[in-house]
């Protein structure tokens, strides 16, 4: 899987982190519980971690395209990933 691919992946998991925020702070405003409480605060959590993956890759853009490419050109002419990076590989 490429870093595009996993950008890709990320954008995705938290706009599906938005939606089950979403839905479980309506529970919340309808039947607020101790139990349902915990629930938003672990969606939050869980959307805030999404949010922070995306923000660190939207905040090193050039950085992830260079190592991207960097990636390419040493499995075509070399046959393996390149030992230095400006970015942790983003499928560790």
């Amino acid at each position: 899987m490429t870093d595009w691919d996993q950008i890709t992946e990320y954008i995705q998991n938290a706009m599906h982190a938005v939606d089950k925020t979403h839905e479980v702070s309506r529970e919340l405003r309808e039947n607020a519980t101790p139990e349902v409480f915990d629930e938003f605060r672990t969606q939050m959590q869980e959307l805030t971690e999404h949010l922070t993956k995306l923000q660190t890759v939207l905040d090193n853009q050039e950085a992830f395209a260079l190592d991207e490419a960097a990636d390419w050109l040493s499995k075509i002419f070399g046959g393996k990933e390149p030992s230095y990076r400006r970015t942790p590989r983003m499928n560790q």
